[in-house]
């Protein structure tokens, strides 16, 4: 313990920075659990699809959905979606899962749809990077 400690003052601001980095990443995972987001695996994907018919929404360029993307998928575009997933999937309590290409836009379009009153939403960790990752089939 000693030498962390002696670590810590030798390298203050190194230190400070860590804990200001690791508060950050602690608020930011409170937040998105706060908001009933929830991040999902690409096991438990497979799950809620099979078990619950939740709809995959893929949200990648048209480019890169045409080059492999989850079975059952539809590609809409983020800039759509909220014009025209009222249209895609009417009954607001059915699981929606989004998937970007690493994760990050899939969460941003997670609130959104949540905003537009859709109660079970979903974003797969990792995106397609974690499926292909887990070597999980895509379809052309």
């Amino acid at each position: 313990m000693g030498v962390y400690l002696d670590f810590a003052k030798a390298h203050w601001i190194l230190s400070l920075a860590f804990i200001i980095v690791t508060a950050l990443l602690l608020g930011n995972e409170i937040l998105i659990k706060m908001r009933g987001l929830a991040k999902i695996g690409a096991q438990a994907l497979v799950a809620l699809v099979n078990k619950e018919q939740a709809q995959v929404l893929d949200l990648r360029p048209s480019s890169e959905f045409k080059n492999g993307h989850i079975a059952g998928a539809e590609h809409l575009d983020q800039a759509d979606l909220q014009v025209k997933l009222p249209k895609l999937i009417s009954d607001k309590a059915k699981p929606i899962i989004l998937v970007c290409a690493q994760g990050q836009k899939s969460l941003a379009a997670a609130q959104a749809v949540q905003k537009l009153g859709y109660q079970r939403v979903y974003y797969l960790a990792q995106g397609m990077l974690g499926w292909r990752q887990e070597n999980l089939p895509v379809v052309k």
